[in-house]
């Protein structure tokens, strides 16, 4: 059996000082540029931070981070052949 041991904020100290929030809202950051697989297993990782440390969500910035995840989880990626002469229409 493998398990991750992450660090933790003592609820006796400030979540605004809890470091590994700053460290997910960094990585958070790069989302936009890592594969959709690579999104859902970081927040996969926050969501297990989160559940296991519920105060973490009122950190400063929680609301961010998942933001970030939001953005970088909806993309949409359209090719289209220039070569060819006919019509097309794409419709949302």
């Amino acid at each position: 059996m493998v398990g991750i041991i992450l660090p933790s904020c003592e609820k006796s100290t400030l979540m605004d000082d809890c470091p590994i929030m700053e460290d997910f809202y960094t990585e958070s950051i790069k989302l936009p540029t890592v594969t959709t697989d690579s999104v859902k297993k970081f927040s996969c990782k926050v969501d297990g931070y989160v559940a296991k440390f519920p105060q973490a969500k009122q950190h400063k910035r929680y609301a961010q981070i998942v933001e970030n995840i939001k953005a970088a989880s909806f993309r949409i990626a359209i090719s289209v052949d220039t070569a060819w002469n006919g019509e097309f229409t794409i419709n949302f």
